[in-house]
């Protein structure tokens, strides 16, 4: 189970919890380590000593006990003490209930209690498969459970088209910390005037490559897509992600806005000529984690870095890369050097003084120099 990377977990002939996959414990949003605690406990006893690993919800509960204990009655009776085990405080119930053969194998569906980290990571109810392990002479030895989410393959195929290292650093961000990064804007220029220009089929078309060109640029050097709005993008390259490293973060920054930039000659019709202008910033106090809702799952970073970094890309013009200076002294000299950028040698321009920087990007984030990469 485990190398495969499936989610589920076994109950041994008792009916008790005996494994969980480490999928299941990320599910579940429990440590391995502290998964164990539920090790030992039935079902039954399960969702009401610990409603908050694995609670259901009384809907749930009630199509769970019509469903499930007679299957579990074929396996254990009244006046044993295993039963008493399993049961708990519903033994009494559980007594009444007649007892019927289990097929090969069964599934079931069950909605998680809605604050549960299941229940915020999976969308909608959980669908399990569930059969009987028996050893080479047929005796009964346990039930496998294996769980996904009830979405269909065919939508999960859809789904499941990203990144699967981007995800992974997406999942590892899932609660809010400060997390040290490098900022990434990009924008694509004269997007309202191309709008009216071009068809609104070859706009999309325009607008879609941009979004896969940007993507593509980030998910390749190590970043996290951010929001994107329209006719634009942004991203973070965290230190973490790059072995801690501040320089390999903003390098990593630079080599994606190098590779939008080359690729934007390629977007939209053969007479266009779009320009997407970059701008790049470093946030060493950013608030970074993960928003999944019921409409969208993204990593979402707050901070005053982040505004003043739209902002730089904002002053940047004619399919530029403006970098502030507080990202680019976080190279060293390796770094640098395979950026093609001496940072002792650099000149920088205050925001506020460049063509480009009237209204917002001026007032919010005129004293931050920057120089073009």
């Amino acid at each position: 189970m485990n190398g495969a990377g499936l989610s589920g977990e076994i109950l041994d002939a008792d009916l008790k919890v005996a494994f969980i996959s480490e999928e299941g414990a990320k599910a579940f949003g429990v440590p391995l380590r502290d998964v164990t605690r539920v090790y030992g406990k039935s079902l039954v006893v399960r969702n009401i000593e610990d409603p908050d690993i694995a609670g259901i919800t009384e809907a749930s509960a009630v199509g769970w006990w019509d469903r499930m204990v007679p299957y579990m009655r074929h396996y254990l009776s009244p006046g044993d003490g295993r039963f008493e085990e399993c049961f708990g405080p519903l033994s009494d119930a559980a007594s009444r209930v007649e007892p019927i053969q289990p097929p090969l194998a069964w599934e079931s569906t069950y909605e998680f209690l809605p604050e549960l980290a299941l229940r915020q990571t999976v969308l909608g109810a959980v669908n399990f498969l569930e059969m009987e392990i028996r050893d080479d002479d047929g005796a009964f030895l346990g039930i496998l459970r294996l769980a996904r989410s009830a979405i269909p393959e065919s939508l999960l195929s859809r789904l499941g088209r990203g990144d699967l290292s981007h995800f992974e650093r997406m999942d590892r961000v899932h609660e809010p910390a400060r997390r040290p990064a490098a900022i990434l804007f990009a924008d694509l220029e004269r997007s309202t005037a191309l709008s009216r220009e071009l068809s609104s089929r070859a706009y999309f078309g325009l607008i879609r490559d941009l979004t896969d060109l940007i993507d593509l640029a980030v998910v390749e050097r190590v970043g996290i897509v951010g929001k994107h709005a329209g006719d634009g993008g942004s991203a973070l390259f965290l230190a973490a992600d790059l072995d801690g490293s501040d320089s390999a973060a903003a390098r990593a920054a630079i080599d994606a806005a190098r590779a939008i930039r080359a690729g934007s000659a390629a977007l939209g019709p053969a007479d266009v000529e779009p320009a997407v202008n970059v701008g790049l910033h470093w946030g060493s106090t950013l608030m970074v984690g993960q928003v999944a809702t019921r409409g969208r799952l993204e990593v979402t970073a707050l901070g005053d870095q982040m505004n003043e970094c739209a902002r730089i890309e904002a002053a940047a013009t004619d399919g530029s890369i403006l970098a502030s200076k507080e990202l680019i002294e976080r190279l060293d000299v390796d770094d640098a050097r395979a950026a093609v950028i001496d940072p002792d040698a650099i000149s920088y321009r205050l925001l506020g003084d460049l063509a480009g920087a009237a209204g917002k990007p001026a007032r919010d984030a005129g004293a931050i120099p920057v120089a073009r990469v």
